[in-house]
């Protein structure tokens, strides 16, 4: 059924669209999340709820869709001020607030480890050990939690995901710093990967949009209260087994 459109001011559609299409960036790896998306089996276009909102706005907009691809969410702040996107969604933590512009928030999750079975790490306390490789995505909300929290050891820090499960598989690190949701959806996938009970991060996932746009920020509410009352926000989550 096609969505209702959502009608714009010329301010809002400008910071929304400056190219006139609506260009949003999305974290790309294995797994999926509430911010991850995942190559499709095919080889074509990612997938994952930020897809679904994705396509929901720029449809709602009445705009075509540019989906910008990057190695994590670290990567997307770290691109807010180049022009490259125009909306994104991501984690939130003090240092976001500080770079982007925050819209609504539409998930709350956790981040824990997946680690190697077999290791005796059961919680996330057993992690905390000089003996154990860590690993996490630089410039992500969880990856600085982790550092925070670990008093034994320094987390090692790759660019992408998918570099981190590499460095798991090739059994060069012991534990990966990730949302609870993402680890779920690599344990299908990762032999031998385990997840640990509790967790050292918790933070909503929002969706953003690049400093001094304030319409921009104005349209997302509109938009996002629009997509949580008629069910597309649910919907997206439930489609990839997160919770709403």
């Amino acid at each position: 059924m096609p969505y209702s459109s959502v009608r714009l001011s010329d301010l809002e559609r400008h910071e929304l669209a400056p190219r006139g299409r609506l260009d949003v960036g999305i974290a790309v790896g294995q797994a999926v999340s509430a911010v991850w998306t995942r190559r499709r089996t095919d080889g074509g276009r990612p997938e994952g709820p930020t897809v679904i909102l994705a396509e929901a706005i720029a449809q709602r907009c009445g705009l075509d869709l540019n989906l910008v691809e990057f190695d994590s969410s670290g990567q997307i702040i770290s691109h807010a001020t180049d022009g490259s996107w125009s909306l994104s969604f991501v984690p939130i933590d003090d240092e976001r607030r500080r770079r982007v512009g925050v819209g609504p928030a539409y998930y709350a999750g956790v981040s824990t480890y997946l680690v190697r079975a077999g290791m005796g790490l059961a919680n996330v306390a057993d992690v905390d050990s000089p003996s154990v490789r860590v690993v996490g995505v630089e410039g992500t909300a969880t990856l600085r939690s982790a550092v925070r929290s670990l008093t034994n050891i320094v987390p090692r820090s790759v660019v992408a995901l998918d570099e981190a499960v590499a460095l798991f598989v090739a059994r060069e690190v012991d534990a990966i710093a990730l949302g609870r949701e993402s680890i779920q959806s690599l344990l299908g996938t990762v032999e031998g990967a385990a997840m640990v009970s509790g967790h050292f991060h918790k933070a909503e996932t929002a969706v953003i949009v690049p400093r001094g746009r304030p319409a921009a920020l104005a349209a997302t509410e509109r938009l996002m209260k629009t997509l949580k009352e008629d069910g597309t926000i649910d919907a997206a989550l439930s489609a990839y087994g997160l919770a709403p």
